[in-house]
């Protein structure tokens, strides 16, 4: 087997804390597709442009290692199932599947994506449009999921921001951090809601807790 990347994926995710656990769970998160030269050309995008939605397989570059085992954050972190009953990324061959809609196809080839749940320069291997007719199985079930609460955002509240930190951001950039921290990013396994937590998304540090139904930003910072 030969496999190469056919381009890199870039995202504002810097780091694995506050990507979002499933694709489209934020629809404001941009990103951008840079194929190589080989690939980026007219013909190999001829009516690309025609499709809503695209499957993205790539190779998860940051996972090292594999287990036979996973602790899903819907099952708390705490109950185990088989590597193949999940999505995550510690898998004998570390491919992610991610459905991302396609905003834009620029004049230099390069892709304008969004609702991307992918680490920022994640190597490309293969891109494919997705087909609701064929895609999309209303009788299918959702395994194990189906047994765990819904998903269910909480407020993300600014109000602990000083003036001039809450001024740094632009609209679409508190329109992202909203989408990202609602779904509670804090990882499975630590739950304490006496801890902050600081990440990257895109040019901005953003420091954060869980208070009651809520997650607080407490610092913005712009790199």
């Amino acid at each position: 087997m030969d496999i190469q990347a056919i381009g890199t994926i870039h995202s504002p995710f810097k780091q694995k804390l506050g990507i979002p656990r499933q694709p489209l769970l934020c629809p404001s998160v941009k990103g951008k597709i840079i194929l190589e030269s080989t690939y980026a050309r007219e013909d190999t995008l001829r009516e690309l442009e025609t499709f809503s939605h695209l499957w993205l397989l790539y190779w998860c570059h940051k996972s090292d290692s594999w287990r036979e085992t996973i602790k899903p954050p819907r099952l708390g972190g705490k109950k185990k199932v088989g590597f193949f009953a999940t999505r995550s990324p510690h898998r004998p061959n570390p491919i992610g599947l991610s459905l991302v809609k396609l905003d834009k196809i620029n004049e230099d080839f390069s892709l304008e994506i969004s609702g991307l749940d992918i680490l920022d320069g994640t190597p490309l291997i293969d891109i494919k449009p997705y087909l609701p007719m064929w895609d999309a199985i209303d009788s299918a079930n959702n395994g194990w999921v189906d047994k765990t609460p819904g998903l269910k955002p909480i407020g993300v509240d600014f109000s602990k921001l000083k003036e001039e930190d809450l001024k740094v951001l632009m609209p679409e950039e508190k329109q992202v951090l909203e989408e990202t921290l609602c779904w509670d990013p804090r990882p499975a396994y630590t739950k304490d809601e006496e801890r902050t937590f600081i990440h990257q998304i895109g040019n901005i540090e953003v420091t954060w807790m869980k208070e009651a139904d809520a997650i607080s930003v407490l610092k913005i910072k712009r790199h």
